[in-house]
């Protein structure tokens, strides 16, 4: 069937079969037939509400009729027990309409007064005062109209609480959140912003609010997205670049009953995921280099052999000898990468136990000592014997420290220092690996600690480069901190924490 034919059949309603109006949408204004209908409901005609009136007030109109009554009769009897002249009934006349009047006033003061307490009430509710409250007494309109003011003071009450409940937990969500989140009136100003998005934007959120969204982005292109979104009303995103270390990505959408009620700005960091991503890169691009360098000097070695070289048994000799070095290297790098998986998923337990500090770092400095002196340098430790113990597991203490002072030797020239020492600080100790070697290139001192990461100096040198990424997880694995400090061409300096001994666990 044609689709066109299928669009344009009218519709029949299920409730016009049923003897039924088919609902009409909320949003649709009321006709004139039920405007006048509602009208009538809502004002009764005239003997309708006399007629409520006297049923509210019949107490009252009891009241004023017998006193009436009573004073005519004494005017009455005034008038007959003796000859009255024209000034006395005058006086007395006068006298009665004053009496009546001053009853009429009281009543309607009655209603007058508990009008003006409902009023009141009122103006302390518009005000803030809740809690207000009007006394309900009477059954008439007026008691009514009491008890309708209180329930609606109720009503508000509870909704203002819930309405305080939403707004805060909307408070509290976009002050957790890690994204930044900016709204925006229909005008392009500040309505609110969290803090995320003012440490994203560099600015704070007192500055911020009720400043247009240009100024405090302060960025053209993210102005850009903001002004395609209202000019097409429909949702734009984009990702920015906004220093070497930021990245982020903007969206800027309407809400969702137009962008007559304004916009909403998301602001998202992707920096991290950035710098994850150019770890993994680099560490697939390091990789394939290390295993590269190994297999092609292999497929070199056993391509001469096979030329004619194993003929020559000195020759021979130490091809397989070079052969033997490049697969043991392959082999460390493997179980080097196994170690280190295995410290990251927690496949490796450590074994804690109370440790002397010298105990610790001396082992793996003697170790190291005759490399030391093969390269002309002057290894020294310096561990103050008062030094109290560590809470760690000794051996792999012991490989963070062979590593620092095996990289500090290879990277320090002859006639340099290599000192190992120790400090006590804020209930850990400070062990530090300083020498007066090459340095570290200040780009390259924040990515040290990365798998296969090496500078252009250090590939000269050799090595995995996984020996500061296996000792960033042991220290970490104990709680504790690693870091660098360096100045290229004057020495490096790297320090890590362990634990200090917690005594009522040990004596456990």
């Amino acid at each position: 069937m044609n689709e066109s034919l299928l669009t344009t059949q009218p519709r029949v309603d299920n409730s016009s079969r049923q003897g039924q109006l088919p609902a009409r949408p909320a949003h649709t204004s009321p006709t004139a037939g039920e405007a006048s209908e509602r009208a009538k409901v809502a004002a009764p005609s005239f003997w309708c509400s006399l007629k409520r009136t006297f049923y509210d007030r019949w107490r009252y109109l009891l009241t004023i009729l017998v006193v009436t009554f009573a004073i005519a009769g004494v005017l009455v009897a005034y008038a007959v027990a003796a000859p009255r002249t024209p000034s006395q009934l005058l006086v007395a006349v006068a006298v009665a309409t004053v009496v009546v009047c001053a009853l009429l006033m009281g009543a309607l003061d009655i209603s007058a007064r508990r009008v003006r307490q409902i009023t009141e009430t009122v103006e302390r509710i518009a005000s803030g005062d809740l809690e207000a409250r009007v006394g309900t007494r009477g059954p008439g309109d007026i008691g009514q109209l009491s008890r309708a003011v209180n329930l609606m003071a109720q009503k508000l009450a509870k909704q203002i609480r819930k309405r305080n409940r939403e707004r805060d937990r909307l408070h509290t969500v976009l002050h957790v959140m890690s994204d930044g989140v900016i709204m925006l009136n229909r005008h392009g100003y500040v309505s609110m912003i969290n803090p995320a998005a003012a440490r994203i934007l560099n600015t704070s959120p007192e500055e911020a609010l009720n400043q247009s969204f240009v100024q405090v982005v302060r960025d053209y292109r993210i102005a850009d997205v903001w002004l395609q979104c209202t000019q097409e009303n429909s949702e734009h995103s984009a990702n920015f670049e906004l220093t070497p270390e930021t990245y982020l990505r903007v969206s800027v959408t309407p809400y969702l009953r137009g962008a007559a009620n304004g916009y909403l700005v998301l602001l998202q960091d992707f920096s991290h995921l950035h710098r994850l991503e150019t770890v993994r890169r680099d560490f697939v691009s390091n990789i394939s280099h290390e295993l590269r360098t190994p297999l092609a000097s292999i497929k070199a070695l056993v391509d001469t052999l096979r030329d004619g070289a194993i003929e020559d048994p000195p020759a021979a000799e130490r091809f397989l000898q070079r052969m033997e070095v490049e697969v043991d290297e392959m082999t460390q790098m493997v179980q080097e990468l196994l170690e280190l998986s295995r410290i990251e998923s927690g496949q490796a337990p450590l074994r804690l136990f109370p440790t002397a500090v010298a105990t610790l770092v001396e082992p793996a400095v003697e170790r190291l000592r005759p490399q030391a002196e093969r390269a002309e340098l002057m290894l020294s430790v310096a561990i103050p014997e008062t030094m109290p113990q560590v809470m760690v597991d000794a051996d792999r203490i012991r490989t963070v420290v062979l590593n620092l002072v095996h990289n500090a030797i290879k990277f320090t020239p002859a006639g340099g220092k290599v000192t190992v020492s120790a400090t006590l600080g804020d209930e850990v100790v400070v062990v530090s690996v300083s020498d007066t070697g090459i340095g570290i290139p200040a780009d390259d001192l924040s990515r040290i600690f990365e798998r296969f990461y090496k500078t252009d100096r250090a590939r000269t040198g050799g090595g995995t480069g996984l020996g500061l990424a296996i000792a960033k997880h042991i220290i970490h694995a104990h709680n504790g901190q690693i870091w660098a400090e360096s100045v290229e061409g004057r020495g490096s300096t790297f320090s890590f924490t362990l634990p200090l001994v917690n005594l009522p666990l040990t004596q456990l």
